[in-house]
């Protein structure tokens, strides 16, 4: 309780989430008024003449609120991370940058980061879209979400967005718009992928099973679904796990001509733009089958057809098992998780493989995301966000309302929070 990350406030809940917070209230609970307490810099104190029944009972409290603390990821390795804080070189340069930001948000929200060619952190529900740009392609992306962590404020349509929700059974959707610098020969995949493969029991097995079944049913039979190779037993390259489709299981397209703009991505009336699944799955498939993907045109994507089952917001599996959900991390092992476009490219060393090995990968869009609900460890943050992706938006009113990094890193640094 010494350390210094004690200092800090953690995100959501500021008073009661931190030990030596609970410390310091236990402690002038149960002492009586003759104690002496004392607080000093380092969250440390000293108690005397206190009821040992009230001690004992504020001591079971504080064990209570530890492990339901150390629980919800107080820090990445529970309570021995205390003992090893991060080193100033690794962590103030980020810090710093993220500090920027201002407080941190209350609101659970989708959070990202994108790659290549990323410029900053990405959250759901902005009221402008997230530009990037890599060798393959120039592209925005927007990524739209129902408050499914607050049926009260769903249901009041007191959100952003949510006149698009009304009346849809999506629980998210993922509008992604490209400019081509190279003519794409090769199938383009979007989909799912892990950073490492997650060893599963017979049970979490059976689980996927009924997954990628459920997923395979909405977005067709092409998906493309690997657990990933198993390093205790494969040498070589090993395949991350992943879940890919092609490009028509996609559900909604937008072509533009060279020489006009694309539609924005956060027009109200972007659903009813171009051609969608829904509308005419055979015609849908045909019209993007014969997509030739090249430089000039403007090309929008949406989709959604599977979210109905990925909870993003709560980090859940839902409408697979009747009743129940799963937690993401059941196969994902701990977030972020990505979400993928990449085209596979023959690789000399690689003839004849079939597998989705990282060297065969030629990625055109990369977003590795999170819910603020479920944060990586620090550690991993700080893996992900590289420097440049901090750097400041224009501020503009929307910008300034969404500032709020500095609470995800308050297990790095003193709190910055403020009203």
């Amino acid at each position: 309780l010494k350390h210094p990350w004690a200092l800090g406030q953690t995100p959501g809940n500021p008073t009661f989430a931190q030990p030596a917070v609970c410390w310091r209230v236990l402690a002038r609970m149960a002492v009586t008024p003759t104690a002496a307490i004392v607080a000093g810099t380092s969250g440390s104190a000293i108690l005397d003449l206190a009821s040992p029944s009230v001690i004992v009972l504020a001591l079971a409290v504080l064990a209570v609120v530890l492990i339901r603390w150390s629980s919800q990821g107080g820090s990445d390795q529970g309570i021995a991370s205390l003992a090893t804080p991060m080193s100033p070189s690794s962590a103030e340069s980020i810090v710093g940058r993220v500090s920027e930001h201002g407080a941190f948000s209350s609101t659970p929200r989708l959070e990202g980061v994108i790659s290549p060619g990323g410029t900053e952190v990405m959250y759901s529900n902005s009221s402008e879209p997230y530009v990037f740009s890599n060798d393959n392609c120039d592209g925005k992306v927007l990524f739209l979400h129902r408050p499914t962590h607050d049926r009260t404020l769903e249901k009041s349509g007191n959100y952003p967005f949510s006149d698009h929700f009304k009346g849809r059974k999506r629980l998210w959707e993922c509008r992604i718009q490209f400019r081509f610098k190279r003519v794409v020969n090769d199938p383009l995949l979007f989909g799912i992928e892990l950073d490492e493969y997650v060893p599963l029991n017979a049970a979490s097995k059976k689980l996927m099973g009924l997954t990628v079944a459920a997923l395979r049913h909405a977005a067709g039979k092409d998906l493309y679904h690997s657990p990933g190779d198993d390093p205790r037993t494969v040498t070589g390259p090993l395949e991350k796990p992943v879940f890919t489709m092609p490009l028509w299981a996609f559900d909604q397209l937008i072509v533009t001509p060279e020489g006009e703009d694309g539609p924005s991505l956060c027009d109200p009336h972007f659903s009813s733009f171009g051609s969608k699944r829904a509308d005419d799955r055979s015609a849908f498939i045909k019209e993007i089958s014969a997509l030739k993907l090249r430089p000039g045109p403007t090309f929008t994507f949406s989709f959604w057809g599977i979210s109905q089952f990925l909870d993003d917001i709560n980090w859940e599996i839902t409408k697979v098992i009747p009743f129940s959900k799963i937690d993401f991390n059941k196969f994902c092992g701990a977030p972020p998780v990505h979400y993928v476009l990449y085209t596979l490219k023959d690789d000399e060393d690689a003839r004849g493989e079939s597998r989705h090995l990282q060297s065969r990968k030629d990625y055109f869009f990369k977003l590795s995301f999170w819910s603020s609900k479920k944060p990586p460890s620090r550690t991993r943050l700080m893996e992900v966000i590289p420097p440049e992706a901090l750097r400041r938006r224009p501020e503009t009113e929307e910008v300034k309302r969404r500032k709020g990094w500095a609470g995800l890193f308050a297990c790095c640094a003193p709190s910055q929070r403020s009203s």
